[in-house]
């Protein structure tokens, strides 16, 4: 009996913790399941304000919408633009939900200014003649990412994404048919 005692002493058992859905989405609740959040990328280097908020459907699923003011006078043609998005969370998102790699959905309804060739122009110029001109588009894309939340509702995200812009004129000199999407955004749940 005695070696059996300290046989069963020695040995070490392993538990394993399984969390249940039940557990997840009580968590979840308490860190959150909306989110705003700031992108610092776009503050810094285009000199444009981008903002957005989530909501979050489920620990795997997600949807919002990002808000950009153009502040500065850059290269950026967007004045003023609008993506909702849709997003699906891979990988870590059972534990918090919410969070880990994800894949989105998005479009983009953007207002700005920019050039176009003006066919009126009465110049015996040779060169074509340009005037500023309001311009509204629609571009539909997909994205990937990652996102990071601590225990007190913080998240930081990185996010790159690509698109086609749906209502280009020909006549615009300085935009593209394709968009660009890449955040670096620190957020809070709430």
């Amino acid at each position: 009996i005695f070696s059996l005692t300290s046989y069963s002493q020695d040995k070490i058992q392993q538990v394993e913790v399984v969390k249940t859905d039940t557990q997840i989405e009580e968590f979840s609740k308490q860190i959150g399941e909306q989110e705003f959040r700031i992108d610092f990328f776009d503050l810094l280097v285009m000199e444009s304000l981008h903002v957005g908020y989530e909501k979050m459907n489920d620990t795997s699923t997600a949807y919002g919408l990002t808000m950009l003011i153009n502040l500065g006078d850059t290269d950026l043609n967007d004045s003023f633009a609008l993506t909702p998005y849709f997003r699906l969370y891979f990988l870590e998102s059972e534990d918090y939900g919410g969070y880990g790699f994800f894949a989105e959905v998005f479009s983009k309804l953007a207002f700005g200014e920019t050039e176009a060739y003006n066919d009126n122009f009465t110049n015996n110029s040779i060169f074509p003649a340009y005037e500023n001109e309001n311009f509204f588009d629609i571009a539909l894309g997909v994205g990937l990412g990652r996102k990071w939340i601590n225990r007190k509702g913080y998240s930081f995200e990185v996010l790159l994404g690509l698109g086609r812009n749906l209502l280009l004129d020909d006549d615009h000199r300085d935009r593209s048919e394709g968009v660009a999407r890449f955040n670096l955004a620190i957020g809070k749940r709430f």
